[in-house]
């Protein structure tokens, strides 16, 4: 058990309550009819506790972190807000932030639960066609997503002048901060350390994308897609947990391939609708070194990374 899964028994589980959670929702919706009965905790609250309510005819979800002021919480927000008004991207609708509650010790961020169920929950449910429609969808729902541009790089709740001009100088430190972290960790074999450190100092050009950020969810996988498997056809009903930056589109897609969201079908979809440059396999090879090796650390028995990790420094070392 981690640390804040201790502070969240300790501190906010005792204080949960259907009086407690009702409030919060009359806050949220002060228009509606908003008695609680009910709530669940839902899966995939690492760091946060999530709870699930039925208010009124809305259903709404929770993310409570045990500490006041939560910049991570505030920011989830305001990116919301940013995809909300300025994306055709199914997320989830912000409704009420308490960063500083006298209902709970902690910071709550309100929002509207997406139906279905996530992705790599119910994907197994579905039949050949089903899936073929749902990662059809995904393709859609990022090309339309990455025609949205802006000049810097960043959060998308940033305005221009507090987001980096230049790309690498955005997510080179990202790559130095999880390389030496793996080293640091003992976990992940020094040939692949050593391989991401002698192919660093080659890196910044190769990353060289110009000052034209591009809009991205930049955590798409199966765990934050989700699904209504009940609908008539099955269908994709919106995108959580999301970091949203102006990035590298490459970044993005990277990800998705790596998670085995994006493959061969994604992308007959996606570049339908929106154009790949020329060093994007570059790109996602190198963002995918990164990733390979982030894994490796975290999860030292699974070789499906290690051998990932080799395959990138093999195409950056041929292609670089």
């Amino acid at each position: 058990m981690n640390v804040q899964e201790q502070l969240l028994q300790q501190s906010i589980d005792p204080l949960l309550s259907t009086r407690t959670l009702t409030e919060f929702c009359r806050r949220s919706l002060p228009d509606a009819a908003c008695d609680v009965s009910g709530y669940e905790t839902l899966t995939g609250g690492c760091w946060n506790r999530v709870i699930g309510v039925r208010c009124g005819d809305r259903d709404l979800v929770l993310k409570i972190s045990p500490h006041r002021g939560d910049e991570r919480i505030i920011r989830e927000y305001q990116v919301l807000e940013r995809f909300a008004s300025q994306t055709d991207l199914l997320v989830p609708t912000p409704l009420y932030l308490d960063a500083e509650s006298d209902l709970l010790p902690a910071t709550t961020l309100v929002m509207t639960r997406l139906p279905g169920a996530v992705m790599h929950e119910c994907f197994g449910l579905l039949n050949y066609g089903a899936r073929r429609r749902i990662t059809d969808q995904i393709a859609l729902d990022l090309a339309h997503l990455h025609r949205i541009r802006a000049h810097g790089f960043g959060g998308v709740e940033l305005p221009e002048s507090e987001r980096v001009d230049e790309w690498p100088d955005f997510w080179l430190p990202r790559f130095d901060e999880a390389i030496d972290a793996a080293a640091a960790s003992g976990s992940v074999p020094a040939r692949l350390i050593s391989g991401a450190y002698e192919v660093r100092p080659h890196l910044r050009p190769l990353l060289q994308i110009g000052n034209a950020a591009t809009m991205t969810h930049y955590d798409v996988w199966s765990g934050n897609v989700m699904v209504d498997v009940e609908a008539d056809p099955p269908r994709v009903t919106g995108y959580i947990d999301i970091p949203g930056f102006y990035a590298d589109s490459a970044r993005e897609l990277s990800f998705a391939m790596l998670f085995g969201v994006a493959d061969r079908r994604f992308f007959e979809t996606y570049l339908q609708h929106h154009d790949l440059d020329d060093g994007f396999e570059l790109r996602a090879n190198i963002y995918n070194l990164k990733m390979n090796i982030k894994h490796v650390q975290m999860y030292p028995g699974q070789r499906f990374y290690q051998q990932g990790a080799a395959e990138n420094l093999d195409f950056i070392r041929a292609h670089g």
